[in-house]
């Protein structure tokens, strides 16, 4: 498998995050995507991969035993921007530039979230930082 697939599954699973009631099925969906990420083939790609996973474990960790609705705006704005933010597409340069702009972008969203919402957005910015370091060797 390769990170493009990977991502493809892990999109679907973030998408469920901003609804206000989880599916039943979500354990499942985090079980299944360990087991692909496993099977990615290119050591790199695997980090990311595991490092989208436990974001996305992070944002569910924030939303446990909230007296608020689960998922803010703003913690699905810092869903969506970390989104953009790893898009593969582009030049390793733009690749770059897009990740440093998500961590600027997730470290404004997580200022003005919810206080029970901060840390798991702010550790959005820690896979972000790894994509944008292990991409720089390969940036010229």
């Amino acid at each position: 498998m390769d990170y493009e697939q990977f991502r493809v599954e892990s999109d679907k699973v973030l998408e469920v995050l901003g609804d206000t009631t989880l599916p039943a099925t979500l354990p499942d969906d985090i079980a299944r995507l360990k087991e692909l990420a496993a099977t990615i083939d290119d050591p790199k790609d695997r980090w990311d991969a595991d490092g989208d996973i436990e974001n996305i474990e992070a944002i569910i960790r924030a939303g446990e035993g909230a007296d608020e609705p689960p998922w803010s705006e703003a913690m699905n704005e810092a869903v969506r921007a970390h989104a953009a933010a790893t898009d593969d597409s582009g030049t390793v340069a733009e690749r770059i530039a897009r990740a440093y702009a998500g961590i600027e972008a997730i470290g404004r969203i997580a200022d003005r979230a919810p206080e029970h919402e901060r840390h798991a957005i702010s550790e959005m910015n820690g896979s972000l930082l790894m994509l944008a370091e292990a991409l720089e060797p390969d940036a010229e």
